[in-house]
């Protein structure tokens, strides 16, 4: 140490009250410091001598040692009712670890099927097929169809069933036919959505 170590760390030092790598700094000073060897002798001599009577008024000791005795148990049952509060029971612990597991495993499948989503919405959002030709909208004898040169989708009516076909020249078709079985009225609806 280049420096002299303050009067706290010599008397702390007289007293061997310093972490160990601080009293090992200041013992290696002291050991080449008259100045602050005398200083720390001076505070083991004063340390060695007793304490005069006169120093310290009379004090009772007895009601002290008695409201010391109170604080004490006070704040050891303040301590103990703190920490029955705050500890729940072995079973409520496997319950907690349990609901913590769950909530875990909960928030992962969350977390996965909105990452799945995510890359499905990509892979949708991507173009599958690029036209070359007009996509047309037309009825045909066994239902209806939309075709882009490339890709056609066809609604099909059952041959048995008589339909009813419409076509508008806003690029829709549509198929009506009836169940003779069951009564109900099936529609093919194809339009095209610019």
């Amino acid at each position: 140490m280049n420096q002299h170590p303050d009067l706290a760390d010599l008397a702390l030092f007289a007293g061997r009250d310093l972490p160990f790598w601080k009293q090992w700094q200041v013992s290696r000073h002291v050991s080449n410091c008259p100045a602050c060897s005398a200083e720390v002798a001076s505070f083991r001599n004063l340390a060695s001598q007793p304490i005069a009577d006169e120093m310290i008024p009379s004090i009772t000791w007895e009601p002290l040692a008695s409201e010391m005795r109170a604080n004490i148990r006070l704040g050891l049952e303040a301590s103990e009712a703190i920490a029955a509060y705050r500890r729940p029971s072995p079973a409520e612990e496997r319950w907690l670890n349990w609901r913590a597991a769950v909530l875990v495993a909960s928030l992962m499948a969350v977390l996965s099927t909105g990452w799945w989503f995510a890359v499905s919405v990509k892979k949708l959002q991507q173009p599958v097929a690029i036209a070359t030709q007009p996509t047309v909208v037309e009825a045909t004898d066994s239902g209806v169809e939309i075709s882009d040169g490339n890709l056609t989708l066809e609604l099909r009516t059952p041959a048995s069933r008589a339909s009813f076909v419409s076509v508008t020249t806003r690029g829709a078709a549509e198929t009506r036919y009836t169940d003779a079985e069951t009564g109900q009225i099936t529609v093919n609806h194809v339009y095209l959505d610019d």
